[in-house]
């Protein structure tokens, strides 16, 4: 008897934009490519269809609210059991303002008699005194966290670091806790034609110019970090071009022109593209920059998108980074908040072309080995193939 039907359980799924959906269907595809039947269950108008992968997609209308996890349940129930449930856990993506409580007793209740596993993309949202009155979000979502590890018979985790983050609250018992790749969104590209057309664009017809690029949705916390480090690039390469790409990289740009002048004109803003184009972009770059105000870590989706094209890439050293990046050379790191640092990395690569080169065969031999889209399907079809960076939880 083969192995039963993987329900998976989602919040975001395409053609809804976002990180964790491209993940889940990207995921669901792999496993169906294995022979293993899998149903997606997502938010949306009620409708039933397969996709070409052979992945059957439900949209059940407010699926996370207590009607809509009864008619989930009346339609799982017509599976024999023990039925296979796998939760992608990003709390404020299952609706209640980030609060949905009764999604996770409702999964405590199913673990009785399903094999219940959930996949923590973040783990709660931190306690802080700028805005106090959202330590309320903070205190109920630990109290999810200690449902959901109760419910869980495999626990995986987007990051190694989150096992210190949900390690005390295993109250209800403990769990094997297992790192699960982060694959890539986005395709290798091996179209020259085309990474050659995307440069003479991105430099203005100007192929041996300089150029940087960035990929990614330019939020608050990274955008600073981004452009004081472009600030300090640009004042040391003055024919420096910048590749901003992804959504939301047009306000960016403004600001940026507008706070370095000598970059009028220089900066190209992609906007959204369908990830092909992302990844004939990134080729056409000579550098990727990547920083991240927590340091870099597993399960920046952004970043293997660099990585996976085989980019020379810079990031961010910082409390959140993994083991990982300081004991496999594939990036290129400078500490959070050290600018200085972090344009010296920048400008010493783009002057030094053989350092680049083995910096971004180094960051492809990375991604091969450690977070491709095989790995991800093996864990999750409890093979791993190789030991993950997260031990059993005692």
């Amino acid at each position: 008897m083969g192995e039963p039907i993987l329900h998976i359980l989602t919040g975001e799924y395409p053609p809804r934009p976002g990180g964790v959906g491209d993940y889940c269907a990207q995921v669901a595809a792999g496993l169906a490519a294995e022979g293993r039947g899998v149903h997606v269950w997502c938010p949306g108008r009620d409708a039933r269809r397969t996709e070409a992968s052979g992945v059957e997609v439900h949209r059940v209308a407010r699926l996370f609210s207590p009607g809509g996890l009864g008619r989930l349940a009346r339609a799982l129930d017509r599976w024999p059991a023990p039925r296979s449930l796998l939760l992608q856990y990003t709390p404020n993506a299952l609706g209640v303002r980030g609060m949905n409580v009764p999604l996770c007793v409702w999964l405590l209740m199913r673990s009785r008699r399903d094999d219940v596993r959930v996949m923590f993309h973040e783990p709660y949202f931190y306690f802080g005194w700028r805005r106090p009155h959202r330590n309320v979000l903070a205190v109920v979502q630990r109290l999810m966290a200690v449902l959901l590890l109760g419910a869980s018979r495999r626990v995986y985790l987007s990051s190694a670091t989150w096992e210190r983050s949900l390690s005390p609250y295993m109250w209800l018992g403990g769990r094997q806790l297992m790192w699960l790749p982060i694959p890539s969104n986005v395709p290798r590209c091996e179209n020259e034609v085309a990474i050659e057309r995307c440069r003479l664009e991105l430099t203005g017809g100007s192929p041996d110019t300089p150029l940087i690029g960035h990929f990614g949705t330019y939020g608050d916390q990274i955008r600073p970090l981004l452009e004081a480090c472009l600030a300090g690039v640009a004042a040391r390469l003055p024919g420096l071009c910048v590749a901003c790409l992804g959504r939301h990289g047009e306000t960016f740009v403004a600001g940026l022109e507008a706070r370095v002048p000598s970059l009028r004109g220089r900066v190209v803003a992609s906007g959204g593209l369908a990830p092909e184009a992302v990844a004939a972009h990134l080729r056409a770059c000579d550098l990727v920059v990547q920083p991240f105000p927590d340091g870099v870590t597993t399960r920046r989706t952004s970043l293997m998108a660099s990585l996976v094209n085989g980019c020379p890439t810079v990031t961010t050293i910082g409390p959140l980074t993994e083991p990982l990046w300081t004991d496999e050379s594939g990036v290129a790191m400078a500490p959070v908040g050290d600018t200085a640092a972090l344009v010296d990395l920048v400008v010493g690569l783009l002057r030094d072309e053989a350092r680049r080169a083995a910096l971004g065969r180094a960051g492809y031999r990375l991604y091969d080995t450690r977070f491709a889209l095989r790995h991800t399907v093996r864990h999750l079809s409890d093979q791993p193939g190789h030991p993950v960076p997260v031990r059993a939880a005692r």
